[in-house]
């Protein structure tokens, strides 16, 4: 098999893919980190005053889910395109990994072993010779 000079095209697109989407989810756990770091940075009395309005959201998720299923699931929709950065990362890595496993599959197919090399992965030959 003739080496290529330059990376297969689904490297490259994983690549992108992965870099791009990380980049995105790093910039929201960035955004999510400063607003967790707002909050635990107030007196204890202001973050228990937030308190109320967390389980009253709370409840009206569990009221929709219970009784409102036609607003429930667009809303369950858009919290799934929320998740598009992570959609990006694992479909980059699938491409990526594809990738490498052509390429392993090919380095293994130019270093074809005698059978008794096979065993050490130094490749040395066994002591009984």
């Amino acid at each position: 098999m003739q080496q290529t000079p330059f990376p297969s095209p689904k490297s490259i697109a994983g690549a992108a893919l992965e870099g791009i989407g990380l980049f995105i989810l790093l910039e929201n756990l960035d955004v999510a980190a400063t607003q967790l770091n707002h909050l635990l940075g107030t007196t204890l009395g202001e973050a228990l005053g937030s308190l109320p309005t967390v389980i009253l959201a709370a409840s009206q998720v569990l009221q929709a889910c219970a009784f409102d299923h036609q607003r429930f699931l667009p809303a369950l929709l858009q919290v799934l395109i929320s998740f598009w950065p992570l959609a990006l990362v694992i479909v980059g890595a699938v491409l990526l990994w594809k990738a490498f496993a052509i390429e392993v599959k090919a380095l293994r197919q130019l270093t074809v072993l005698p059978p008794r090399y096979r065993t050490c992965p130094f490749r040395c030959p066994p002591f009984d010779v």
